[in-house]
């Protein structure tokens, strides 16, 4: 089953996004780096986690790690959704990326758990200063995770792997459907949830190649179909690769290939009389 990524954008204020989903609930399966909470307030959810269902029932949670994969399905239910950053959490605990929360059913952390998901779901009719409550709960639901639901993960090298070859995965994507726009790599970390500098090694490790020389390939694959198989002008070309002006496409291409556009335009054009001959 394909899993897609999902951009979570957080609450003003918060390391997190708090929302409320009411009614039918159809979310198909994906994954995200933050570690997520789901509390049933009301109706009945069906759950998929990586390859096990579950159904919960109001007053019931559930805990999902970082970069697990789930879906969630309903009819005529009330939840409330936290996802709480990673990088936040990451903060007071450098070991995170090798460690797994775990809740163990009729455990004291369980009923700290569900009684601070209570209290969070109460915050959201607060007329005054609701995102310093939240923030508040926030951290004393990290502390409870921390403290009496944090284990060892025997897989976390494979995990961090498979995590890390998704976010290269997405930056490529996310280059190869933008790259006509002025992107950087700072906006691509962002959107990720990565640090830039991470990023950037990251993508060096995975490709080979910086992550610039990446986007640079990129247009100039498009700029050169265009000019070549699509017989564009130049101009068009440039523009049809994402470049800002037909000189940074020239420069570009003399420096990838030791050939300007117009030379390239006339081997091709001597190569196709010599094919007519």
């Amino acid at each position: 089953m394909n899993s897609e990524f999902e951009l979570i954008r957080y609450n003003e204020n918060l390391p997190a996004r708090i929302e409320l989903r009411q009614g039918n609930i159809n979310t198909p399966y994906h994954w995200h780096k933050e570690i997520e909470l789901v509390y049933v307030m009301d109706g009945n959810l069906k759950i998929k986690v990586n390859t096990r269902d579950r159904e919960l029932h109001a007053d019931d949670f559930v805990l999902m790690n970082t970069a697990e994969n789930h879906s969630l399905s309903a009819e005529n239910a009330t939840c409330l959704i936290v996802d709480i950053s990673y990088e936040f959490a990451e903060r007071f605990d450098g070991s995170l990326y090798s460690s797994v929360f775990k809740v163990v059913g009729g455990s004291g952390a369980e009923e700290e758990l569900h009684n601070l998901l209570w209290q969070l779901s109460r915050t959201l009719n607060e007329p005054e200063l609701p995102d310093l409550r939240q923030y508040a709960i926030l951290m004393e639901l990290l502390h409870v995770l921390f403290v009496q639901c944090k284990h060892e993960n025997p897989t976390a090298a494979a995990d961090e792997e498979q995590v890390r070859s998704r976010h290269v995965k997405l930056a490529k994507e996310y280059l190869q459907q933008h790259f006509r726009e002025e992107i950087t790599e700072l906006e691509v970390a962002k959107m990720l949830g990565l640090n830039p500098i991470y990023l950037s090694t990251l993508f060096r490790e995975s490709t080979g190649i910086q992550f610039r020389e990446y986007l640079l390939h990129i247009r100039l694959e498009h700029a050169m179909d265009a000019l070549l198989n699509k017989r564009m002008s130049i101009e068009d070309a440039a523009k049809a690769g994402g470049f800002p002006s037909k000189r940074t496409f020239i420069a570009k291409c003399k420096r990838a290939y030791n050939v300007t556009p117009f030379q390239l335009m006339k081997q091709r054009a001597a190569a196709e009389v010599r094919t007519n001959v």
